[in-house]
């Protein structure tokens, strides 16, 4: 196991000790895999701020999240970069736990994290919340028009943009049926 996502996991007294004080964890991770289409973060670091705050049988983590991602605009194929800012605030409860404090039913199927006997393992909460934030198809610029504009024009709102006034020749038949 890599010694950076050892230290994503908390030992449960470390967060207890305080009683009801925040623990705040601040540190840099490399996690592998970090990656949705073509976007990726760059060598899978992310710098973690949390307070860990525990209550009851649950503890809540919130924070802050930062990495930065690189990735291929979707019309030009030109490198283009970012940085993922992001604010969590996640509950984990007891792995096994039915109930929680109030009564309501937590399952696996529920927005929760589970953590165990011994630790807290903040790696799917980060993984989680990194890969949700990654642009699936971005572009270098709103107005970008692509490698070949002429030969492959940008369709927006579904209309061509050179084609307007002509239509589209396959649905020819049904233009007749308006008629």
């Amino acid at each position: 196991m890599n010694t950076e996502i050892q230290n994503l996991r908390i030992p449960l007294t470390a967060i207890r000790r305080g009683g009801g004080k925040p623990r705040e964890i601040s540190l840099i991770t490399s996690l592998g895999d970090l990656q949705i289409g073509l976007s990726k973060i760059n060598d899978g670091k992310v710098e973690v701020n949390l307070e860990l705050i525990p209550d009851g049988n649950k503890i809540n983590a919130q924070g802050l999240l930062l990495a930065e991602w690189a990735a291929e605009c979707r019309r030009c194929l030109e490198p283009i970069k970012g940085e993922l800012k992001l604010n969590v605030s996640e509950n984990f409860v007891e792995e096994g736990k039915t109930f929680d404090d109030e009564g309501i039913e937590v399952s696996e199927k529920a927005d929760v994290y589970f953590f165990d006997e011994l630790d807290l393992n903040l790696e799917p909460l980060i993984r989680d919340a990194v890969l949700l934030a990654l642009p699936l198809s971005p572009l270098c610029d709103p107005s970008c028009q692509g490698s070949e504009p002429e030969e492959f024009p940008v369709v927006e709102d579904g209309a061509n943009l050179l084609n307007e006034e002509k239509g589209d020749p396959r649905w020819a038949v049904l233009d007749r049926l308006k008629e």
